[in-house]
């Protein structure tokens, strides 16, 4: 990412955005969303059908945290797959997408994402926790860091905290949060994509938390035409959460 002027880094927020009067019209749409979050899906279920066939692991065994990276990157054929074809055969630049950044988006979504995970989360649990207060939010993010040591630690870190930030903001914030926006008004379309977000990683305890962070992202997203803050506030969202399971430290 370069240290591009504001005007510079928002230059393809125009190009591709077609709900505005004389703008071209998008190349991509709603189909293009379905499109990846089905190849995404689908593959995974492939490839841990695959894994766990060779692997002989049984529905109720702990697979190994290289398992959980590669049914990962299964995922990210999809969610990466298709902005990258829209690339490669459509003539969509990166920019159009929200690629671009400037260096004070990374101190500033970091901080922002920090203050999500630390602030608005707790607030966002608050109607969930006077009703149950045995809800365990953080038991899939500690079960998966439960399986990591050693090198699994760094495939963790690089997988959540740097790979899922980058290729679900391309997707979320600049695929399909702006497909959203060809048909609707823009805080509906805000609104959807982050339900989108929270709907697809398929973890209900997790839902309100992930919607949260959906709709800061998407924010960010919308101010600046670009996703840079939105991606450094989404390492920040994960990479404080992944922090604190480490040190054992409850979240949630």
């Amino acid at each position: 990412m370069d240290d591009a002027s504001p005007e510079q880094s928002s230059g393809g927020r125009g190009a591709a955005t077609g709900s505005e009067p004389g703008s071209p019209v998008r190349a991509w749409g709603i189909g293009h969303v379905v499109v990846g979050m089905v190849v995404g899906m689908v593959a995974s279920v492939v490839a841990a059908g695959i894994v766990f066939a060779v692997g002989d692991y049984g529905v109720d065994d702990v697979v190994p945290l290289s398992v959980v990276a590669i049914l990962q990157a299964a995922l990210w054929t999809g969610l990466l797959g298709v902005p990258l074809w829209l690339v490669v055969a459509r003539g969509v630049r990166w920019a159009d997408l929200g690629w671009g950044a400037t260096v004070r988006d990374a101190w500033q979504g970091l901080g922002i994402g920090v203050a999500t995970q630390v602030v608005v989360v707790p607030v966002v649990y608050i109607p969930l926790l006077l009703m149950a207060d045995d809800l365990d939010v953080s038991g899939p993010a500690r079960d998966l860091v439960d399986k990591a040591s050693g090198g699994g630690i760094l495939l963790l870190f690089l997988a959540v905290v740097v790979g899922a930030p980058i290729v679900e903001e391309l997707f979320f914030r600049g695929l399909t949060l702006r497909a959203l926006e060809a048909r609707m008004r823009p805080r509906t379309a805000l609104v959807v994509s982050a339900l989108v977000f929270g709907a697809v990683h398929l973890q209900l305890l997790q839902f309100p938390a992930l919607v949260a962070i959906g709709l800061v992202c998407g924010w960010l997203a919308q101010r600046d035409g670009r996703i840079g803050r939105a991606i450094w506030a989404h390492v920040g969202f994960n990479g404080l959460t992944v922090a604190l399971l480490l040190l054992e430290i409850p979240v949630g």
